[in-house]
């Protein structure tokens, strides 16, 4: 999964900030793969909305573009916005029902993403990691996996954990408003969040939990 986890930054780099298209084929050649894989790969990107496109030609979209140049600055934040990105995905009310009884081996997760579709088991496992990747599930040295606060309110909500990041000119508010931001969200919006959606405050908060305990001591 990290192979096709650096094939999509590469493939975002090359789409770049205009979001140019790109073909599978050239993605392929550069990062010394089959095309079958490189365009598996963009596909599934597609399907997540970090990507857009399809019969082997693709381009980054705004929400990909933005988790890729958080993620040459600072991975675990990068990791919270493509949770935001990744919550509408079909698997995560799935593995929110799996994983309800308690914790479960890596291999049996993706058993029951992949279910009755095609493929074979190790797309399941491919699943079990990008949503790891997104901070939804964690997973420990012996394969364990339970979900975090954000699967729950993700599943139940069907809306991103982390709201998307502010951009600069909303953050120039008339003098005497609050300008301070907290990882994207002003005091304001925060107080707006609480009222309005509870359990996604919460969530957020978990995050920021999970956030600040990663960073050195």
């Amino acid at each position: 999964m990290r192979r096709q986890w650096q094939i999509a930054l590469n493939a975002a780099l090359d789409s770049g900030e205009e979001r140019r298209t790109i073909s599978s084929a050239d993605v392929a050649r550069k990062e010394d793969v089959t095309t079958e894989t490189a365009t598996q790969t963009l596909r599934f990107c597609c399907e997540v909305g970090l990507f857009s496109g399809g019969r082997g030609k693709f381009a980054v979209t705004e929400a990909g573009w933005t988790v890729v140049q958080r993620w040459q600055e600072d991975q675990t934040y990068a990791r919270l916005l493509l949770q935001g990105v990744f919550v509408s995905h079909w698997s995560v009310p799935v593995a929110d029902v799996a994983l309800r009884p308690g914790p479960l081996p890596a291999e049996e997760l993706g058993r029951r993403l992949l279910g009755d579709l095609p493929g074979k088991p190790r797309r399941g496992m491919y699943l079990v990691e990008w949503l790891a990747l997104a901070l939804l599930v964690h997973r420990d040295q012996q394969g364990m996996v339970w979900p975090a606060p954000a699967l729950r309110a993700a599943a139940s909500s069907g809306v991103g954990a982390l709201p998307a990041p502010v951009r600069e000119a909303e953050l120039e508010q008339p003098s005497g408003q609050d300008l301070d931001a907290l990882m994207g969200m002003t005091n304001r919006k925060l107080d707006e969040l609480d009222e309005q959606d509870p359990q996604r405050f919460r969530a957020f908060l978990d995050n920021l939990t999970q956030l600040v305990k990663s960073l050195p001591a």
